[in-house]
């Protein structure tokens, strides 16, 4: 029997050891602070030293505003904002800055009809026109985003999803209205 109760007291006190020297451990720091064009400016200068990275959002207001007015100047009872896709920094101190990857656009539109798709390739031809002028520099991030549509008709939706290169390569060949919906919804 102390043959068996050494045995264990070895594999414990082992055991307690390594995890003595795991929570001893310090991770190294991932990277330094990255450096983002086009991205909003910190309002407060951020901390020097490393940081780890999060996937963020940052609320866009008066891109928002300015976007929405366009909108409505077509479709009055649509909602519009925009966001900014990117990277917190985030310190040891718990601080972090964020940095844009891009600018990514959102629209509620309510419809009478969910599966006209000459209409609906219609407004969304029309809302990526709008789109154009909000491009980098006047938004943040270097990368082009996304315009999501989520077309609403009582409690059913139909959420279209348009990458910004993709909508202006099918813009270039010409497509229009339920031809323009069908190249963007397909694979």
């Amino acid at each position: 029997m102390k043959k068996r109760t050494i045995g264990i007291l070895t594999f414990v006190t082992a055991a307690g050891a390594g995890i003595f020297a795991l929570a001893q451990t310090t991770l190294a720091p991932i990277q330094s602070p990255p450096v983002v064009e086009n991205g909003p400016s910190p309002t407060v200068a951020a901390p020097s030293g490393p940081c780890a990275y999060t996937w963020a959002y940052e609320s866009l207001p008066e891109i928002s505003a300015e976007f929405q007015t366009a909108i409505q100047a077509i479709i009055p009872e649509a909602e519009a904002h925009a966001t900014a896709f990117g990277e917190d920094c985030v310190y040891e101190d718990g601080s972090a800055t964020f940095g844009a990857m891009e600018t990514d656009f959102y629209l509620r539109v309510p419809v009478s009809d969910l599966f006209d798709d000459e209409a609906l390739g219609s407004f969304i031809e029309k809302v990526l026109s709008i789109t154009d002028g909000f491009a980098s520099p006047r938004v943040p991030g270097p990368q082009e985003g996304f315009v999501e549509f989520t077309f609403l008709n009582g409690t059913e939706q139909r959420i279209v999803r348009v990458p910004i290169p993709l909508g202006k390569r099918v813009r270039e060949q010409g497509l229009r209205g339920a031809e323009l919906l069908k190249a963007l919804e397909s694979p």
